[in-house]
């Protein structure tokens, strides 16, 4: 296996997930050593892995694609489709997905502030700042 690795790997012990069938399926796993080019993963031995699925890393929010490459009781070998440097974020549906959610959630607290505006009893000083609140009454 160390023959056939073209780069060095670093150890590390990230928390990971494995997701294919279109990202419908997932398996946790932990990345104990990672590479521009592959990983080494723990994972459970009962789970079968497919034969490519995306590799999630949210410590580094990054999703590798991945080819595996070997499997033996509770570890497997994997090659990334694209090489990649594993210090560097990658942002790709990960961060459009959170930042959407974020966007989501930004959304519903404006309006949960607002909601909460209307309950408070206004003051005069409230009226003076806010032309808005002069047309109302």
């Amino acid at each position: 296996m160390l023959k056939e690795r073209r780069s060095v790997r670093s150890r590390s012990f990230l928390k990971a997930t494995i997701r294919f069938y279109h990202r419908n399926v997932t398996i946790d796993c932990i990345v104990r050593d990672i590479s521009p080019t592959g990983a080494k993963l723990e994972v459970d031995r009962t789970h079968v892995l497919p034969q490519e699925f995306d590799l999630e890393v949210p410590q580094r929010s990054a999703v590798y694609p991945c080819e595996l490459k070997w499997r033996k009781e509770n570890s497997a070998g994997v090659h990334f489709k694209e090489n990649v440097d594993p210090a560097v974020t990658h942002y790709g549906e990960l961060a459009k997905a959170r930042i959407e959610s974020l966007e989501k959630e930004n959304a519903a607290l404006r309006l949960e502030v607002s909601r909460l505006r209307l309950l408070l009893p206004s003051s005069d000083e409230d009226r003076a700042r806010d032309p808005a609140a002069k047309h109302d009454e």
